[in-house]
């Protein structure tokens, strides 16, 4: 595949070398479920300078993102041609009112969300993790957009997880 476009390497140096996808998207979610159902709802509301979004406009971002990603993979992995558009994810979370849904409901969707995810890699023929396509006006194959939902997601646990470290250190 020809050199990756900066903003999606970031996510992909996330990936661990050498590990299975699948297993790898399934331990993460356990993880940050783990994690979230420890979270007193009433933080997932507060906004943390210099961040601009919540724990819960954060938490429905990676939902929205793993969906676009999950929905490229499976138009390429169907061999579906014609090029998919970017999304813009400000504007997603504009429209997701996502401060108004109870936490417990949005780790809940994050979970259903994953597991057809898990469920959706798990199932792929293997010739169909080399299948490629334009979104965003990049070219991307299956076995990336894969990576690139494990390192979205990592990328933001990391700061959710150092947010909320920071808030009970004060």
């Amino acid at each position: 595949m020809e050199s990756v476009e900066p903003y999606f390497q970031k996510y992909l140096n996330r990936v661990v070398a050498g590990a299975e996808p699948v297993d790898q998207l399934r331990s993460q979610a356990g993880n940050l479920v783990h994690w979230a159902e420890r979270v007193e709802p009433a933080a997932t509301t507060v906004v943390h300078a210099p961040y601009t979004w919540t724990f819960r406009q954060v938490l429905q971002h990676i939902i929205d993102t793993e969906r676009v990603f999950a929905f490229r993979a499976l138009w390429f992995a169907r061999g579906a041609n014609e090029p998919l558009p970017s999304f813009d994810e400000h504007a997603f979370s504009r429209h997701s009112l996502a401060n108004e849904i109870d936490w417990t409901k949005l780790v809940d969707e994050f979970h259903s969300v994953r597991a057809a995810s898990v469920s959706l890699f798990g199932n792929l023929p293997p010739d169909a993790w080399k299948r490629a396509g334009i979104a965003a006006g990049y070219k991307m194959d299956v076995t990336m957009l894969c990576g690139m939902i494990f390192g979205h997601l990592d990328h933001h646990f990391e700061i959710l997880r150092s947010r909320l470290l920071s808030e009970t250190s004060r």
